[in-house]
Order: structure tokens, then C-alpha cells, then sequence
């Protein structure tokens, strides 16, 4: 059986560095346990619409994709182990990422026209895991 929902309007998306999460944050989750996101996160301002989507699938076990699309100014570090942040319309926030498992970030690069616009980012963060999408506080 799968279940599939968005995220009703991104109103923020933050990065930060996944070594600060304490550990096994997942298991946290799936336990009921709240779970806090680092108050240290920068703020990845983006443009248009984003998108959160998570399926949901429960053979043989628990298992959740998500996947987050935007387009920003601003390259995203690709060297670092990062978790993203994300702040819904409801304004609960969710942390995609944990010390153990990072999210996959895909960047496409689309070139402005060079006397009025500026390069732009296209990014579609992947992530799958028994629990990808985790509900938190902001500590």
C-alpha cells in the first residue's frame, strides 16, 4: 500500500550542516519521540513555487521517498553533508536529511540572458529512508 502527499506551500527552505543533528533522528521519529532542528540553519531564498511531495510505502516495511524542487540564486555547497529545512504554509517546519543518511541534491544551471538576468539554480533533493520527511521543532 502507498500513500502519496504534498506539503501545502513552502514558505521557507534552510540548510545546515548534518554533523550537529544529534543521531538516529529517523528512529526518533518513527517512535513518536520529538525531534529538534538546528536553530543555526541558513536560509536558501527562493524563487517561484516549491514543491514537497512524499510517497509513502508499507511493504514489507515502512519506507518514505521525498522529494523537494526549487529554484534559487544562490548555489547550494555540494561538498558538505547537508539536511534541509523545510517550513510548510501551516508553518511547521521538517528536516529532510540526518547524520546517518543525506539527502541526494540534483542542480541544474540555467544561464541568464547577461545584460538583465541572472543565472539561475534549479534544484530536486531526493532523499528515501524508513522515515525521509521528519516533522520537528525548531530549537
Amino acid at each position: 500500500m502507498n500513500t502519496h502527499f504534498s506539503l501545502p506551500g513552502i514558505k521557507s527552505i534552510a540548510v545546515a550542516s548534518a554533523n550537529v543533528l544529534p543521531s538516529e533522528l529517523a528512529m526518533q521519529s518513527l517512535a513518536g519521540l520529538p525531534i529538534s532542528a538546528p536553530s543555526t540553519a541558513e536560509d536558501i531564498p527562493f524563487h517561484g513555487e516549491a514543491t514537497c511531495e512524499c510517497t509513502q510505502t508499507y511493504a514489507p516495511a515502512l519506507s518514505e521517498t521525498v522529494e523537494l524542487t526549487f529554484s534559487s540564486l544562490i548555489e547550494l555547497p555540494s561538498d558538505t553533508h547537508m539536511a534541509i529545512l523545510v517550513t510548510d504554509a501551516n508553518r511547521i517546519p521538517y528536516l529532510i536529511g540526518t547524520k546517518e543518511e543525506h539527502p541526494a541534491i540534483e542542480r541544474r544551471q540555467t544561464f541568464g540572458n547577461p545584460e538583465s538576468d541572472s543565472n539561475i539554480y534549479t534544484y530536486t533533493i531526493r532523499m528515501s529512508a524508513p522515515r525521509a520527511l521528519i516533522r520537528c521543532v525548531i530549537r
